[in-house]
C-alpha cells in the first residue's frame, strides 16, 4: 500500500477517534443530572437540619428533574456522613448537607477526611443564630447583669449547649472569651436534653437555637437575654444582639451548608450551586425554611469557600484554647 494513503488513513482514523472521544464526554458533562441525587445529612433524620434538607431537596428535584434522596448518616458529630461524602466519587450524586460545624473538622483528630482538599463548598443555604437563655428562678434581668453574676463565681458557674463540637458549643466558647467569663460547658446530647436541663435549673443557663427556644420563652419558662447574631431575630423580637446588650463585637450563628467530593468538575458544581440559589428564592422554600427559622442564602461556592475559610480559622483558635485549658484532647 502507497505510504501517503496509509498515513492518509492513520490520520483519518485519529481524527474519527478524536471525535467519538470528545462526543461521547461533552454529552456526559452536559447531560447532568439524569439519575438519583443522594443528599447525606450528617445528622439523624427528624432534626432541624434534617427537615430544611428536605424542603431543598424536593425543590432540587422539579429543577433538576431527577429524584433527590436525603440519606441520614449520623455519627461523630457529623464527621461520619462527611466523611462518607468526602471519600464518595465526584459526579456529583452525592453531596452533603451539613450543620456550619463542619468547619472544625480540620482542627479536630476523630474527623476521618480533610476538610481543604477532599471537599469542594457549593453554597451557604441558609443561616440562623442562637440565644443566650436563663432559667426565670436565676437572679437576672439582663445580660449585664447576668456577665456581672457569672464573674462574681469564676469557675463555679454551668452553661448547657446541644453538644460537643456542634455550632452551639462553639458558639457558647466563643461567648465566653468575648465577654471574658470563666464557667463550665455541660454538653448533652442535642438541642432538646439541653433545654430540658436549663428549665430544671441544672445547669441554670445555657445555649439554643433561637427557633428552638422561641416557645419556652414566649411561655416565660426561659427568659431570653440575647441573641448571638449580628441583628436581632425576628423571632425573637424584642431580644437584643449580644453586641447590643454588652459584649460589643460578638457575633456568632449557625449555617446550613452544601459540598461535594472535591474532584466534582467545576460546571456540575456550578450547576448545583445555582440551582440551590433559585431553590432558596423561591416563595414556598423561602416560606418552609422562615417557618423552621432560618434565614435564606444561597451564595455562590466562591463567596461560601471565603467564608468557610474564615470559619476554620476561628474554630481553631477556639479549639487551641479549649486544648490548652485541658477541655479537650
Amino acid at each position: 500500500m502507497n505510504h501517503s494513503i496509509v498515513a492518509r488513513v492513520v490520520t483519518a482514523l485519529g481524527l474519527f477517534i478524536a471525535s467519538v472521544l470528545i462526543l461521547t464526554s461533552k454529552p456526559a458533562l452536559a447531560a447532568y443530572p439524569d439519575r438519583t441525587i443522594h443528599i447525606v445529612v450528617p445528622y439523624p433524620a427528624g432534626g432541624s437540619t434534617d427537615v430544611a434538607a428536605r424542603i431543598l431537596g424536593e425543590n432540587l428535584s422539579k429543577q433538576l428533574g431527577v429524584a433527590v434522596v436525603i440519606d441520614n448518616r449520623p455519627g461523630a458529630s457529623g464527621f461520619l456522613g462527611s466523611g462518607f461524602v468526602a471519600r464518595s466519587a465526584g459526579d456529583g450524586y452525592t453531596l452533603l448537607f451539613a450543620g456550619s460545624g463542619i468547619a472544625s473538622a480540620p482542627s479536630i483528630k476523630e474527623a476521618n477526611f480533610d476538610l481543604r482538599k477532599d471537599l469542594t463548598p457549593i453554597s451557604k443555604i441558609v443561616s440562623s443564630q442562637f440565644s443566650i437563655l436563663v432559667n426565670p428562678k436565676l437572679p437576672v434581668n439582663n445580660l449585664k447583669e447576668f456577665l456581672t453574676y457569672v464573674k462574681a463565681q469564676p469557675g463555679k458557674f454551668f452553661m448547657a449547649c446541644s453538644g460537643a463540637m456542634t455550632a452551639a458549643h462553639f458558639a457558647l466558647e466563643h461567648f465566653r472569651q468575648a465577654a471574658g467569663l470563666d464557667f463550665t460547658v455541660v454538653q448533652y446530647t442535642g438541642n432538646a436534653p439541653a433545654q430540658t436541663a436549663m428549665l430544671s435549673g441544672e445547669p441554670p443557663a445555657g445555649i439554643d437555637a433561637a427557633f428552638s427556644a422561641k416557645e419556652s420563652v414566649k411561655a416565660g419558662l426561659l427568659r431570653a437575654l440575647a441573641v448571638t447574631g449580628a441583628k436581632r431575630s425576628a423571632l425573637l423580637p424584642d431580644v437584643p444582639t449580644v453586641a447590643e446588650a454588652g459584649v460589643p463585637g460578638y457575633e456568632d450563628g449557625f449555617s446550613l451548608v452544601m459540598l461535594a467530593p472535591s474532584a466534582t468538575p467545576k460546571p456540575i458544581v456550578e450547576t448545583i450551586s445555582k440551582a440551590v440559589m433559585a431553590a432558596v428564592r423561591d416563595k414556598t422554600v423561602m416560606d418552609k425554611l422562615d417557618a423552621q427559622g432560618y434565614e435564606p442564602v444561597g451564595n455562590t461556592p466562591e463567596e461560601y469557600g471565603a467564608q468557610l475559610s474564615a470559619e476554620i480559622d476561628q474554630n481553631a483558635k477556639v479549639i487551641e484554647s479549649l486544648r490548652a485549658a485541658g477541655v479537650i484532647k
